[in-house]
């Protein structure tokens, strides 16, 4: 392995902190920024979107609040790392797509061929196209975000809920070792 290669890979969680603050662009230009600043080179992933996310340190816990619109809890995977010092969220959106004709249509039976032929024509216009969205969390997208905590938390201690579109991850903080007095003889 090249002396390179070992150093991206052991500093990939510095350019990671650094890249936090810069990665997402403010929410008056669309969200979308430029490529990520310390981006690792040898090790190119394709793009993946990162849902915004809150953190907030509420006494002896932290408060992670992500916003995973169109998202279902099945789809979502939560994760701590680095020992206790990351929480990772990550998952997909399963398409939304497949627009079908009304149940109107497929239900009602025609009594004579000129109630028939408006249910043909929905059948035959049922496929749609998308001509353009601004909307992230669309058909087949996977997404992560990796959220870096000051203290290390402890992993038997989380908990996850997903509600309207926003999931709620509450993580204690693990129980500092105190520190200890050492007699000088």
């Amino acid at each position: 392995m090249s002396l390179a290669r070992q150093f991206f890979r052991e500093m990939r969680p510095l350019f990671r902190m650094l890249e936090e603050p810069l990665g997402r662009a403010p929410a008056a230009f669309g969200g979308y920024g430029p490529r990520p600043m310390f981006d690792d080179p040898f090790f190119r992933a394709p793009a993946m979107l990162q849902p915004a996310v809150d953190v907030t340190e509420v006494g002896n816990k932290y408060v992670i609040e992500a916003e995973l619109p169109s998202v279902k809890k099945e789809d979502v995977n939560v994760r701590i790392g680095d020992g206790g010092r990351t929480v990772t969220i990550e998952g997909k959106v399963v398409s939304r797509r497949g627009y079908t004709q009304s149940a109107e249509a497929s239900t009602t039976t025609p009594t004579d061929n000129a109630t028939a032929q408006p249910a043909e024509a929905v059948a035959q216009t049922s496929e749609s196209s998308q001509l353009t969205t601004e909307r992230s969390f669309t058909s087949n997208t996977s997404f992560t975000r990796t959220v870096y905590l000051p203290r290390a938390v402890d992993p038997n201690n989380v908990s996850a809920k997903l509600t309207d579109g926003v999931l709620t991850v509450t993580v204690a903080k693990a129980e500092d070792p105190a520190s200890v007095q050492i007699n000088v003889e």
